[in-house]
């Protein structure tokens, strides 16, 4: 962690972190376009956002997916670095941090082992679920953060909270779907899954937006 710290220290000297927010979701969006449009048979109602990298763009989704989760940790690593010492809880700093790290590390997984494979599909699922689970901790974590932070909008903090629901809402109707006598509920997954990627673009872009314009 401390060397991960060290790191950013030195890569904000030279390219600002709050740049990297706009860089990750602008190469998820361009990887997931480029799948998209060589998949002519891809229904958005149907499969799962995962589902394009089964298609013949399938490698143009991964490696937007690993570069998307390699911008958005050193984005999390730059914005956690901004907020005021004395206006925080210090521990919850570290907490969001941590949590933070293992969702955008598991994302980068997600994009790595993507495929038909029974074996790859599972490494996903687990990595997919990871990167939720730890997103629902560091998006409320990190909104508390703002919430608390004078220089930070508190609106972004009221959005961060209803990005964390989302995630919620999506990883709970997921296991529903494991219970046999609930599987109907595949008709709500991928469009909840659309929702949540949507989501989630947005506060990184609200985000990454406000630190440029307030220079933060």
């Amino acid at each position: 962690m401390e060397k991960l710290d060290l790191f950013i220290k030195k890569l904000n000297t030279i390219i600002p972190g709050r740049i990297f927010g706009l860089l990750s979701i602008t190469v998820g969006i361009l990887g997931d376009i480029i799948a998209y449009l060589m998949f002519p048979d891809y229904n958005f109602l149907t499969m799962a956002v995962s589902t394009l990298c089964l298609g013949p763009g399938g490698i143009f989704f991964n490696i937007g997916n690993i570069f998307s989760g390699v911008f958005a940790l050193i984005f999390v690593n730059s914005l956690i670095r901004t907020f005021n010492e004395g206006q925080i809880n210090t521990k919850l700093k570290k907490i969001a941090n941590i949590c933070a790290n293992i969702s955008c590390i598991s994302f980068i997984v997600l994009g790595v082992f993507c495929g038909s494979n029974i074996v790859i599909q599972y490494l996903h699922g687990t990595a997919a679920l990871t990167s939720w689970g730890f997103g629902i901790c560091y998006i409320t974590f990190y909104s508390i953060l703002i919430l608390k932070d004078p220089k930070y909008s508190k609106n972004l903090a009221f959005f961060g909270f209803i990005v964390s629901f989302i995630l919620a809402l999506l990883i709970f109707f997921f296991f529903l779907y494991l219970i046999p006598f609930l599987r109907f509920l595949v008709i709500i997954l991928p469009t909840l899954e659309w929702i949540n990627t949507i989501s989630i673009i947005l506060w990184y872009f609200l985000i990454s937006t406000y630190m440029i314009y307030k220079k933060i």
